[in-house]
């Protein structure tokens, strides 16, 4: 792994290849690179585990440099980035929608732990009276335990 990053040397390789980083050699033929190469590839990890593909990265990446001038850059990084970040609010929402209900079938389960270990009949379930009715019971809870979504 690359220090800091997460990355593995192959997946700095292939990033290299890709000419998302670029980095120098030392005098042994070790790949070097400078703080801000590495803050680059800080970024484009990030970038990817936020879901973004590598085209997009580079796309990014390169708007500056293909645009015809920095005002051109600036309207188009304007115009990529708001669309991203409405994308990322989308998926902020649903994961905060995700985590709540996990959370809750966590708790839902930790009832039914208890209920396990003194009972392994699982018709139990079905009669169980410590939890809410079906319908107030997280839906991750109902279709992962119970079954009955």
């Amino acid at each position: 792994m690359l220090a800091g990053s997460g990355c593995t040397p192959r997946t700095v390789r292939f990033y290299e290849r890709e000419g998302l980083l670029r980095a120098t050699r030392t005098r042994g033929g070790h790949r070097a690179f400078s703080p801000e190469e590495l803050d680059r590839l800080n970024f484009i990890v990030a970038l990817r585990e936020a879901g973004w593909s590598l085209e997009e990265i580079a796309e990014l990446l390169a708007v500056r440099g293909a645009a015809a001038s920095d005002r051109d850059a600036c309207r188009q990084l304007d115009h990529a980035l708001r669309t991203r970040l409405g994308e990322l609010e989308r998926k902020l929402d649903v994961l905060t929608r995700l985590r709540s209900d996990l959370e809750g079938t966590r708790e839902a389960l930790a009832v039914c732990s208890e209920c396990t270990q003194a009972s392994p009949d699982r018709t139990c379930c079905r009669d169980c009276k410590r939890l809410p009715e079906p319908g107030e019971l997280p839906r991750g809870f109902r279709l992962i335990w119970r079954g009955d979504g």
